[in-house]
């Protein structure tokens, strides 16, 4: 735990190591090594974090297991001043920084990565750009070839949609009128 409010005049800094750290859903981290910088700027706090790790998770389309490395590099001010913090930016000599909202006396640096790295993993993750994803039917991954299932016949428009579209194409909009 970093006491905010009782840092020392060149500031404090931390490095760690984890073997593994989950995160939300399926998501894990493997080898991840961090470390954590807080210097007061009166009354607030100057907080960097940076950190590498393999991000392990799955592809969204075809569920296969990925291993992505991430790197996280952030600079914000902590502050107890609801009001800066809801401004949302502050310049600090010739840094534009986001601003945080720190209440507490108090930081807990492993959750700080935490969230750091939580913000930086991939939302939807594919194992190519061109995933091809799952069958429908039989959940074969289509990226290591074609399954058996039969195509789904095209399906024609019926009548009722064949002149549903003839009425629609002979109406004349006149947007001056």
């Amino acid at each position: 735990m970093i006491d905010l409010y009782q840092l020392p005049p060149e500031g404090l800094r931390l490095n760690g190591t984890t073997e593994q750290l989950a995160l939300d859903g399926d998501a894990s981290l493997r080898d991840l090594a961090w470390s954590v910088f807080a210097l007061p700027s009166t009354p607030d706090v100057f907080l960097e974090v940076k950190g590498q790790a393999v991000w392990q998770g799955i592809c969204s389309r075809c569920l296969a297991p990925l291993d992505r490395p991430l790197m996280v590099e952030s600079q914000f001010l902590g502050s107890r001043d609801a009001e800066l913090a809801g401004r949302g930016s502050h310049t600090l000599g010739s840094q534009d920084l986001d601003v945080v909202f720190l209440p507490e006396d108090t930081l807990d640096e492993a959750e700080l990565v935490r969230e750091q790295f939580e913000l930086q993993a991939p939302m939807r993750p594919l194992c190519v750009d061109d995933c091809k994803g799952l069958c429908p039917a039989c959940g074969k991954n289509w990226n290591k070839g074609p399954c058996q299932c039969r195509p789904e016949p095209e399906r024609t428009p019926s009548a009722l949609n064949q002149a549903l579209a003839k009425a629609l194409a002979g109406i004349k909009l006149d947007p001056e009128s």
